[in-house]
């Protein structure tokens, strides 16, 4: 499965085929393979500084694409902590989280690193 990693997405590539594409608003093809889960981790904890405000919302897409990844990865213990902080910070109403966020993504590394 072929991975995007840009500014504005982040997660497998859901483009179906090779076809001629009419309307297609990619102008370069950032599709490549898939980083490994250690990475995504890392990134998603130097994220977490924009992790305020209107950047939650981003943050929460690309914690739900990490945990996409960790499940094709055969990962499920740390695709379920990141499950669960996408779940919270969905709900959340405070402003600062990133606290939360630095624990909960440290059980996901710690989860992972035992498997």
């Amino acid at each position: 499965m072929l991975w995007v990693d840009n500014e504005h997405y982040f997660g497998p590539d859901r483009r179906q085929s090779e076809t001629l594409r009419i309307v297609e608003r990619r102008r370069q093809n950032g599709a490549g393979s898939p980083p490994p889960l250690s990475t995504a981790l890392r990134q998603l904890r130097l994220r977490v500084l924009d992790a305020r405000g209107p950047g939650v919302s981003a943050f929460v897409n690309r914690v739900q694409a990490t945990a996409v990844l960790a499940e094709m990865l055969d990962e499920p213990e740390a695709a379920f902590e990141l499950n669960n902080l996408s779940l919270s910070l969905d709900r959340t109403c405070l402003d600062d989280v990133r606290q939360h966020i630095y624990t909960t993504l440290d059980r996901a590394h710690a989860v992972l690193r035992a498997a």
